[in-house]
């Protein structure tokens, strides 16, 4: 199960991916997540006819070029953002990892969902060992934020965040 390398961009690597799965399977919806492209198919012959799995397509393009490696739930594969809507519509887990997997798939999204409803206006957070309160949703675009230590208003990218540690609100104080 390696990976194969060929000169195309990430595009055009995806569109190839989704057509090699079209030659034995329909593919019913996919979903690319970052370098990952997620992929709910349904066999149309042989003895899983019908079947309806997950499948996994690692695309990693640099400098004209892209490795791809395949795989499916079968394999357990260590990335855990699949869409949760995939493992709705799928049958039932095939093999011993596939079922940990989707497991680890739900706490994952569940994990994320409480992380994002914490996250609002006044909510102190740490990051690069300083402490900042969120001031203000810029959407994609990350928050606005005041160090705690002296007001100073910053922006933080919405992957800083992702990175920042969420913090107790302070006790007041009597």
């Amino acid at each position: 199960m390696g990976s194969i390398v060929y000169r195309a961009t990430k595009d055009q690597a995806i569109h190839d991916e989704l057509a090699s799965v079209g030659a034995y399977a329909t593919v019913l919806a996919h979903r690319v997540i970052g370098n990952r492209l997620w992929f709910l198919a349904q066999h149309r012959a042989g003895e899983r006819t019908g079947c309806k799995w997950i499948g996994l397509t690692l695309v990693e393009s640099r400098k004209g070029e892209v490795a791809v490696k395949s795989m499916d739930e079968t394999c357990g594969p260590c990335y855990y953002d699949c869409p949760l809507s995939f493992l709705a519509q799928a049958d039932a887990p095939a093999g011993p990892y596939a079922g940990p997997w989707r497991e680890r798939v739900r706490a994952f999204h569940a994990s994320r969902s409480a992380r994002r409803a914490a996250i609002r206006p006044g909510v102190r957070i740490s990051y690069d060992a300083r402490i900042y309160v969120l001031q203000r949703c810029l959407g994609r675009r990350g928050w606005d934020v005041a160090r705690e230590s002296d007001g100073q208003a910053f922006r933080m990218k919405s992957h800083q965040l992702a990175s920042a540690t969420l913090l107790p609100p302070l006790e007041p104080t009597a």
